[in-house]
């Protein structure tokens, strides 16, 4: 009888046991996966802030600052000249196709 009880007992503990190290096993799993996310997100904001401040000290020279200005009122300093080229076209323009009336290409079919 004594023996019994023991052997309940230790079920009971033992399923307790498996019980909760599968239940921290699973939730640091999820902790785990939780820390991946910030971190990729915190380095992502990090990369954004560092691409922000170098435009903002970039913005704040003098020279960009000018050339900024001569890019959008299209102005020249002396010494240099304008370039304008026309846009490329990327499709190309076909040569118009001549479609012939029926019987002209029946005549010129025989003719040959």
């Amino acid at each position: 009888m004594f023996r019994v009880i023991k052997n309940i007992i230790l079920s009971v503990v033992a399923l307790f046991l498996i019980f909760s190290l599968s239940r921290n096993i699973f939730d640091y799993k999820d902790k785990l996966k939780f820390y991946h996310e910030y971190r990729r997100e915190y380095e992502q904001e990090n990369e954004l802030n560092k691409r922000l401040k170098s435009e903002l000290k970039k913005s704040e020279d003098y020279y960009f600052i000018e050339k900024q200005i001569r890019e959008k009122l299209n102005l020249l300093q002396p010494q240099e000249e304008a370039l304008i080229l026309p846009k490329i076209s990327t499709t190309p323009t076909l040569p118009p196709v001549i479609v012939k009336k029926p019987y002209e290409q029946w005549l010129e079919l025989l003719i040959r």
